[in-house]
């Protein structure tokens, strides 16, 4: 038999490595594309797919047991990169006051104005991620015909650095004590109706509990708004510790906690991480009506 796979449009350029890992496990697959991102799951509810590959939302979905998660893949780098594209800037603390850096939504601003308030944040939108690709990488010619400027200097999550072909421009992994990374950055699942034996041969247990450490955190945030909102959870051994904080818009507060926890007790470690940070004062972070 062979199994139907779409994607979810946000992970799409990760197809291909997936694809290769269940054909690895002597799966046969057919992918059919990406599927609709207003309503996910409705391709599996109708029976048009089999499986779907999903990023941290439909990853929500499979943790509170609307579908199986056949597999929660291996985690890829969770990590914030700074990507420098002139070959002089080594680190993120090296960077001239005034230097334009090129930042993708709230948290990575808002991280920005904490840590380097001399520095000038510029919106990366959907054109670039859309008109970078690997074969193509810069293409300053056509982006700047398409009027998409492009900063000398950028801060993107691993991934997205390896997948546009910026990978080897990298220059430094910002350490996620204190640039607090996306919740569930870095980790893939393959979702269905039900188990399929061959893909679970890539489950992976510790991305699998770290995963719910972070979605136990983010529950217990929605209620307070979760937009500058970054953690990562690490399991070590019989312990998971999880690293997480949130910053004001403006960059002038910062909220953090760095707690351990049991194993096999991830949820509870997300809650106790929760509550931590409204008692060192989450709430007055955020303003009202953003989530």
């Amino acid at each position: 038999m062979t199994a139907r796979l779409a994607t979810h449009p946000d992970i799409a350029r990760l197809t291909r490595r997936v694809l290769r890992q269940l054909r690895d496990v002597g799966m046969d697959v057919d992918f059919v594309g990406e599927f609709d991102a207003e309503d996910p799951f409705a391709s599996l509810r109708a029976h048009e797919i089999d499986m779907a590959l999903v990023g941290l939302n439909g990853i929500a979905s499979i943790v509170r047991g609307e579908f199986t998660a056949v597999a929660v893949l291996p985690r890829m780098e969770a990590r914030d990169v700074l990507v420098s594209l002139e070959a002089r800037v080594k680190s993120l603390s090296e960077l001239s006051p005034g230097t334009a850096v090129g930042v993708a939504g709230p948290r990575r601003r808002a991280l920005l104005a904490a840590h380097r308030p001399d520095l000038v944040p510029h919106e990366l939108g959907a054109e670039f991620f859309r008109d970078m690709t690997e074969r193509e990488r810069v293409l300053e010619h056509s982006l700047a015909a398409a009027g998409v400027e492009i900063p000398e200097m950028l801060i993107l999550s691993a991934l997205d650095a390896q997948e546009i072909g910026l990978r080897d421009e990298a220059v430094e992994a910002l350490d996620p004590k204190f640039w607090f990374p996306e919740p569930g950055q870095g980790a893939l699942a393959l979702v269905a109706r039900h188990p399929i034996a061959e893909a679970t041969a890539l489950d992976h247990l510790p991305t699998r509990t770290a995963l719910r450490t972070e979605l136990a955190l983010i529950d217990a945030m929605a209620h307070h708004g979760t937009h500058t909102l970054g953690c990562l959870a690490q399991p070590s051994g019989r312990w998971i510790r999880l690293w997480a904080g949130a910053v004001s818009v403006a960059g002038d507060r910062i909220v953090r906690s760095n707690r351990t926890g049991p194993l096999d007790e991830p949820e509870g470690l997300g809650v106790a991480v929760a509550d931590e940070l409204l008692a060192r004062g989450y709430e007055r972070l955020t303003p009202a009506g953003q989530s």
